[in-house]
């Protein structure tokens, strides 16, 4: 048996001739490559486009800040709050980060929390500052007090005379923005827990090496023995009912560091 294979008739210049159909599918598939590629190029350029278009917009004069907005400094001049925040009329809305923004201010002693807020379209930038209150003072050593809040963070320095607060005796000196210490706590808890009336009687609390604690209180030159640092709530209601039920004339020292049992003692009397 004779087998044979057929072969593609070549063309006159010695080409394999292709079917007519088999090359109008290849002549469709590379116009098809070239207008996926065509639109792929066009879409690309398009959205360059619209992102250097949003980005002039963005950048131009119409979306600058107008007006920065500060509230609720009452110890931090408005310049210095500006200053801070990095952030002046003329600059782009869209460069401005609120958190970098709120960042920069927590880095002010005074400034407790700070609000930012951005009113695209009236252009203004808004800054509400929280403020730290003060609660004690703690002598720095040269006669001056450095203001602390109730968390122990330092606030500022005033200079010396009476600081209008509670000091704390016995801690190391601290510098504005940064905070004291655990020996700080309790004197802290003891200051924010003290009442109108008890509060218009102490001076001082006194922090010893030992950890113990007394009160100075007036009048001038009376002593509160607290001792050990607990049970402070109890301690001071015992104080607040002697404070309230005893005579202080020549009274020297209050002793509640068993609250349940005060003890009090007097100037003796000269002869």
């Amino acid at each position: 048996m004779t087998t044979s294979t057929l072969t593609p008739r070549p063309d006159t210049e010695g080409k394999v001739a292709v079917d007519p159909r088999i090359q109008a599918r290849r002549d469709e598939v590379d116009r098809s490559r070239r207008r996926r590629r065509r639109l792929q190029v066009a879409v690309v350029a398009g959205l360059l486009a619209l992102a250097g278009l949003v980005y002039l917009v963005a950048h131009s004069p119409l979306l600058d800040v107008d007006r920065v907005l500060v509230s609720g400094t009452d110890h931090v001049p408005t310049d210095e709050i500006l200053q801070t925040a990095g952030v002046a009329p003329g600059a782009h809305l869209v460069d401005v980060d609120p958190g970098t923004v709120r960042h920069r201010l927590l880095a002010l002693p005074w400034v407790a929390d700070a609000e930012v807020g951005v009113d695209w379209p009236a252009g203004n930038v808004h800054i509400a500052v929280t403020e730290r209150v003060p609660v004690a003072a703690v002598p720095d050593g040269t006669g001056s007090f450095t203001l602390v809040d109730a968390t122990g963070h330092a606030i500022v320095t005033v200079p010396p005379g009476d600081p209008g607060l509670v000091t704390i005796e016995g801690l190391a000196p601290v510098e504005p923005g940064s905070t004291l210490g655990a020996a700080a706590e309790v004197p802290l808890q003891i200051i924010t827990a003290l009442q109108p009336g008890l509060r218009s009687r102490i001076v001082s609390v006194v922090v010893a090496p030992d950890g113990t604690l007394q009160l100075k209180a007036l009048p001038p030159g009376v002593v509160v023995r607290l001792c050990t640092p607990d049970a402070i709530e109890a301690k001071l209601r015992s104080l607040t009912t002697v404070f309230a039920q005893v005579d202080d004339t020549d009274l020297a020292t209050v002793d509640v560091c068993v609250p349940e049992s005060p003890v009090v003692t007097r100037v003796p009397k000269a002869p």
